[in-house]
């Protein structure tokens, strides 16, 4: 493929392999070594239009993997604090 690039319309594109990482369904995945195209100029990527399909197909046929993963608290749920009732005060004796 000897295409121009479609962002900077100055440099060419050629083939490279790299990591393909996309959520579905809630779940991150990624799949390594996936077609892509990157710009010898401006360094922008494509992927490789055929490749994706056929992650689509692969997740889209088994679903998307259990997510083990437990995400942390929200930043701004409220701690307690020493003030709060249920705080052990220090004696004062």
């Amino acid at each position: 493929m000897d295409e121009l690039c479609p962002v900077c319309e100055a440099g060419h594109l050629n083939q490279v392999n790299t990591t393909y990482v996309q959520v579905y369904a809630g779940t991150l995945v990624h799949a390594p070594n996936v077609a892509a195209w990157k710009c010898d100029i401006c360094g922008g990527w494509f992927f490789d239009p055929a490749a994706i399909r056929r992650v689509d197909v692969l997740v889209g046929e088994a679903g998307p993997p259990p997510n083990h993963h437990t995400p942390a608290p929200a930043a701004n749920t409220p701690r307690p604090t020493d003030d709060t009732p249920d705080a052990v005060q220090p004696s004062s004796a």
